[in-house]
C-alpha cells in the first residue's frame, strides 16, 4: 500500500478548509489513516524543506509555515475503492 504526506498549511487551517480538503482526498479514493494538528518546529521544517535551505525565499516560507498550526498526515493511502 502506498502512502503519501499531506499538509494543510496555516492559512488553510485558519480559514477552516481542513474538512473540505480532506473530503476531496476521500472522494478520490484516498483513506486517511492517521493525522494531527500542530505547530511545526523549526527543526522539522528545516528537515522537510532541506532542498530549499539556501534559497532566497526560504526564510519567509519558514516563517509562514511556523506561523500557526498545520494539519499533517504521513498516513494517507490509496484504498481499493
Amino acid at each position: 500500500m502506498e502512502q503519501t504526506f499531506v499538509m494543510i498549511k496555516p492559512d488553510g487551517v485558519q480559514r477552516g478548509l481542513v474538512g473540505e480538503i480532506l473530503s476531496r482526498f476521500e472522494k478520490k479514493g484516498f483513506k486517511i489513516v492517521a493525522a494531527k494538528f500542530g505547530v511545526l518546529s523549526e527543526a522539522v521544517v528545516d528537515k522537510h524543506y532541506e532542498e530549499h535551505l539556501e534559497k532566497p525565499f526560504y526564510p519567509g516560507m519558514k516563517a509562514y509555515i511556523t506561523s500557526g498550526p498545520v494539519f499533517h498526515s504521513s498516513k494517507i493511502s490509496i484504498s481499493s475503492l
